[in-house]
């Protein structure tokens, strides 16, 4: 420990006579003050295991293609970032302006801008279906003849038949000597369209993730073993996104009256009753659940604003515990049914306007929004509002606040574009630093920020508690001793932090 000794010299004039002169020390009262300076170079170089959860029920078609579209822009003249393996010097690790607004890099894809900022990135891709295989109802779900079915529940998605293909993207892939992946986008393209649109219509996207994340009591389908371990890095940041236009109807953690809707289940079509051919007890059950349950419950209120008592899903906050447990930093983005600005968002049912951006003026669908057929729940000529394009994803948009290091946007939007864009920025920001010791005045911290290429550093300023950390700029302490770092706070690769603030006295003094 540290003291700091104060010295200061007295002279006394004395009489010629005396012939010598006297020096009297005086001793300061010790000053125990210390300052924390913590300075922190964001790495270049961030692992991070991206968990995609895609709704693949039977309204998801275009979001699927929009999804697509945006993981990697292959126009040259649109974005520079053509050869992943060869990412120009000007373009690294690189600074808002250039991939927002009319930047360089603004219309590139999700992967390009990751491996611009030097990710070390796995990507995987899992369905919001929970049952062991898509296809459920067969004809019923209008997937062709030689579709047969595709393993779900804690898998990960191939880029084609099962068993056949690769089931993660990876910066690895870049590296090594095999030319033959490195076309990302081709391959999630053929993942999306391996996955299609025959799911199950009970999305339950908080129970596929935290399923595959070994944090479910759903046993995952033992075709997919392996799937978790060859994915999920001990030193990876762990980031989980959303995409469906339905509300989330997870149930399988704790209590749940919703039903039994995978019990005793096999992969195989499900026979409806009539009458003459014997059920399978696995059919008669699953049909016993058809019959007292229609997605619409998976909603808490019915068109006409009435609560429904059943059925009482896992509540949220189970679900944040699951992650957390997975990875205490885990960043979460949601696209799905709300309006406002990326980043912003509210659950809301919602369409999309003739200038592509959410509105909404419609009704909820209560996941009917493809049963568009005349006198069908959702035909555009029976009269009233139209049915929304999505539902409201109000449990995915509570699960990202709880959790409060998120991304958020409209699945009404007609381009994720600038979205996928902020979630690879996410990525590869740094959320928080850790402070050696408690300050004395939690109040006087000085945060700053210089980012890459910059010399001057900018004063970041403090925010309240309460404030939305996803769509506020400052920094607040969580704890004794962790700065969190929110908004444009938050550091991208070569940028700078720098926090200062007064040690506590007892610390030093002992």
């Amino acid at each position: 420990m540290r003291k700091l000794l104060v010295v200061v010299a007295v002279a006394v004039v004395l009489p010629f006579s005396l012939s010598c002169n006297r020096r009297v020390f005086k001793e300061v009262q010790n000053s125990c003050d210390k300052t924390i300076v913590t300075n922190v170079p964001v790495p270049t170089n961030k692992a991070a295991d991206i968990l995609i959860v895609v709704d693949n029920s039977g309204s998801m078609s275009e979001e699927q293609a929009n999804l697509v579209e945006n993981f990697l822009n292959q126009d040259p003249s649109q974005c520079p970032l053509q050869n992943l393996k060869a990412i120009p010097d000007e373009f690294k690790n690189p600074v808002r302006d250039l991939y927002t607004g009319n930047g360089p890099l603004a219309k590139c894809g999700f992967i390009q801008l990751l491996a611009a900022f030097e990710s070390d990135f796995r990507v995987g891709v899992i369905t919001t279906d929970v049952g062991l295989c898509d296809n459920r109802l067969g004809s019923g779900d209008g997937a062709p003849a030689d579709w047969g079915f595709r393993p779900q529940r804690g898998c990960l998605q191939p880029n084609g038949p099962p068993g056949t293909a690769q089931k993660i993207l990876s910066a690895a892939d870049l590296k090594d000597d095999d030319n033959s992946n490195d076309d990302f986008a081709q391959r999630f393209a053929d993942t999306l369209s391996n996955i299609q649109i025959f799911g199950s219509p009970y999305e339950r996207g908080l129970d596929a993730a935290t399923t595959f994340l070994h944090q479910s009591s759903l046993e995952a389908n033992p075709e997919c073993a392996g799937d978790f371990d060859s994915f999920r890095r001990d030193d990876a940041a762990l980031v989980v996104m959303f995409l469906t236009d339905e509300e989330d109807c997870s149930h399988g953690l704790g209590d749940s009256t919703f039903g039994d809707e995978i019990g005793a289940e096999v992969c195989g079509l499900y026979q409806q009753d009539d009458g003459v051919d014997p059920l399978t007890p696995e059919e008669a059950a699953f049909n016993a659940f058809l019959g007292n349950n229609q997605p619409a419950n998976c909603y808490d209120h019915d068109d006409a604003g009435n609560e429904i008592p059943s059925p009482k899903l896992t509540p949220v906050s189970a679900y944040r515990d699951a992650l957390l447990a997975a990875d205490p930093n885990v960043k979460v983005a949601v696209i799905a049914g709300g309006l406002g600005e990326p980043g912003n968002v509210e659950a809301s049912g919602c369409q999309i306007s003739g200038d592509g951006t959410p509105t909404g003026g419609c009704r909820d669908s209560g996941g009917l929004s493809n049963f568009t057929a005349a006198g069908g729940p959702c035909d555009p000529n029976g009269g009233g509002e139209p049915c929304c394009s999505a539902d409201p994803g109000s449990r995915y948009f509570d699960l990202a606040t709880q959790i409060g290091k998120k991304s958020t946007d409209s699945i009404c939007n007609s381009s994720f574009r600038s979205s996928m864009l902020d979630i690879a920025a996410l990525i590869a920001a740094v959320d928080f630093v850790e402070l050696a010791e408690p300050p004395q005045n939690p109040d006087a911290v000085l945060v700053q920020l210089t980012k890459a290429g910059e010399t001057a550093p900018e004063t970041i300023p403090h925010i309240g508690d309460e404030a939305d950390c996803a769509t506020t700029t400052g920094w607040r302490l969580e704890g004794e001793t962790r700065v969190i770092l929110c908004g444009a706070a938050r550091p991208g690769p070569g940028d700078d932090i720098n926090v200062a603030a007064e040690g506590t006295v007892q610390n030093l003094c002992q």
